[in-house]
């Protein structure tokens, strides 16, 4: 449909062909990611951006170190990052490394290396696809409390019912076009359905029944 490439060139890893971007009614030039991350968006991708072999402190300070004094940084740095874990429940082991962590504390790792570097814009590409129930609706908490302090979250998934429960605005893409884009109160499952495939489906009402 287009929307993960829409969003890579959101965030700088791609450039457009045409068009144009604007924040907060603003044009907006993005280059690369360190544009994006300038103007305060941050993304979240499905296949996560860590070094598996650094502590979870590391990854987070990696191209956004306060000093060249590693042990003086990184005492700042966790610093910053208690108070952050405190105000938005984005708890984790921050001297663990990596590759020991449960799938659900490295997205949480992830989201909280997009805020510390000041992302007001964030991006989640798929971010249910690989967490467990338990672990979706805990992502779930997080995010409703990111909206309550005024993140904009940008929630990149095929689950209408995740859709209709997070979110207020939703656009549909199919093939590379908007085909719909509408409050959430003006809409349904059947509705997105229908806009994603191009034809009827009674998917709603299967899922309920489900």
């Amino acid at each position: 449909a287009g929307k993960s490439t829409l969003m890579s060139i959101l965030y700088g890893f791609y450039t457009a062909d045409s068009g144009s971007i604007e924040i907060e009614g603003q044009p907006a030039q993005i280059r690369n990611s360190h544009d994006a991350i300038a103007l305060g968006i941050g993304m979240v991708h499905q296949h996560f951006m860590l070094v598996d072999t650094f502590s979870a402190l590391d990854n987070i300070m990696l191209g956004a170190e306060p000093s060249w004094h590693l042990p003086a940084a990184r005492t700042e740095v966790r610093a910053k990052l208690d108070a952050l874990m405190q105000g938005t429940g984005l708890v984790v082991d921050l001297d663990t490394v990596v590759a020991d962590l449960p799938v659900g504390e490295r997205q949480r790792l992830e989201i909280l290396k997009a805020l510390y570097r000041g992302a007001r814009i964030l991006i989640l590409d798929e971010p249910t696809a690989v967490l467990t129930p338990h672990e979706t609706e805990q992502l779930f908490v997080v995010l409703r409390g990111l909206r309550a302090r005024g993140t904009t979250i940008l929630l990149i998934t095929h689950k209408l019912k995740e859709i209709m429960a997070l979110c207020d605005q939703v656009t549909v893409m199919r093939q590379g076009a908007v085909v719909l884009d509408t409050p959430i109160a003006d809409t349904s499952i059947d509705a997105l359905a229908e806009a994603m495939v191009g034809r009827k489906v009674n998917i709603g009402r299967q899922s309920d029944s489900s």
